[in-house]
């Protein structure tokens, strides 16, 4: 009993001291909130759906979840963003073999078909990740909407620094 009292008492003293610590961390590096940089606007410029088909995806509210210490997603208009949500050097040991390189948009940037309903794109610049999954519309391939994806990511690059 007296092993439980002292045990409680140490973890009570250092609570205050772990909150600190976590919450120094993700201050050090600001969170962004996808949702606040996948707008409505920025949807329907580089959209694969055509009119009709991107009304009905705007039907839907965005949704933004919390990734971790400091990441973020957002599902918004047939798309889901990922802002940092793994440590951006990990990337190259996640991609398998059926991940594509894309030159010429960020550090380094890789596409996927993901069994033709999303397609995928997953970059790093300088510290942050970005993943984008875009739902491949009716008639179309992923492979003929990687350049929807690659759109995104450009527009998105300098909003993440």
């Amino acid at each position: 009993m007296h092993h439980a009292i002292v045990w409680f008492l140490v973890m009570g003293s250092l609570a205050p001291w772990a909150l600190t610590q976590r919450s120094g961390a993700a201050s050090a590096r600001a969170t962004l909130r996808a949702c606040s940089l996948l707008t409505k606007e920025l949807v329907t410029q580089i959209t694969p759906y055509d009119k009709q088909a991107l009304n009905q995806a705007f039907m839907v509210p965005p949704m933004e979840d919390e990734l971790g210490a400091s990441g973020s997603a957002c599902s918004y208009g047939g798309i889901t963003m990922q802002i940092d949500p793994f440590p951006a050097a990990n990337l190259e040991r996640l991609v398998q073999k059926d991940w594509a390189p894309v030159p010429n948009v960020a550090d380094a940037a890789y596409f996927h078909d993901n069994q033709g309903r999303f397609a995928e794109l997953m970059l790093r610049s300088g510290s942050r990740l970005l993943t984008i999954q875009m739902a491949v519309p009716t008639g179309r391939t992923a492979a003929s909407i990687q350049s929807n994806t690659v759109a995104l990511a450009k527009a998105l690059l300098p909003r993440l620094k």
